[in-house]
């Protein structure tokens, strides 16, 4: 996505804060997750995404963080406890490799 507000070009992937924070593209992302925030499909859609941990957009967020509805809410905790539990085993394994390595030198 690319805008142009007082000369500066909006760039999510750059590294400079004037270039990725843009007032126009964070009041368009907050209306655009209120519009949808009750389409289901959208929104369980994001959870399944997520469930990948290979990161969701900020307007995906944005949604996920505007939805209301009790039933995805719940899913969205569901998918977060996965996310964590998968993340912990996977970082104890390298930790245990990582231990195994340093005793065998």
């Amino acid at each position: 996505m690319t805008g142009k507000e007082d000369g500066i070009m909006y760039n999510v992937h750059s590294a400079k804060a004037e270039e990725f924070i843009n007032h126009q593209e964070i009041l368009d992302t907050i209306a655009w997750a209120e519009e949808n925030k009750n389409n289901k499909e959208a929104v369980e859609a994001l959870i399944e995404r997520a469930r990948d941990c290979k990161g969701l957009t900020h307007r995906e967020a944005a949604l996920l963080l505007a939805c209301e509805d009790p039933e995805l809410v719940e899913k969205m905790y569901a998918a977060a406890k996965e996310i964590i539990v998968s993340t912990a085993v996977y970082t104890a394994r390298i930790m245990r490799k990582i231990n195994i390595s340093a005793e065998k030198n």
